[in-house]
């Protein structure tokens, strides 16, 4: 069923209670910047290898080790594409 176009907007925006509190308040202001740096990159890599080994016992049918090397195989993919986006930031 499609959206009425015609219906209210949904409010997204913070409760009047909440912006009298914290006025102009932004994570920046507090160190968070919104990346996790080389803690999430390392993580990532143990992921993958973790669920590559878990390919390697006998599974009942190929369903389950065609999943995990699927999700390994994007969490490499989205690992190295990470890699190469922050080699050639300084070039732009």
């Amino acid at each position: 069923m499609a959206l009425n176009r015609n219906s209210e907007q949904p409010d997204l925006s913070l409760p009047d209670d909440y912006k009298h509190d914290h006025p102009e308040e932004h994570p920046t202001d507090w160190g968070w910047h919104g990346e996790w740096g080389r803690a999430a990159r390392v993580a990532g890599w143990v992921v993958a290898i973790i669920l590559v080994l878990m390919m390697l016992p006998s599974h009942y049918n190929g369903q389950g080790t065609l999943f995990l090397g699927l999700v390994a195989g994007g969490l490499v993919v989205a690992l190295l594409w990470d890699r190469t986006r922050r080699k050639n930031a300084w070039r732009q």
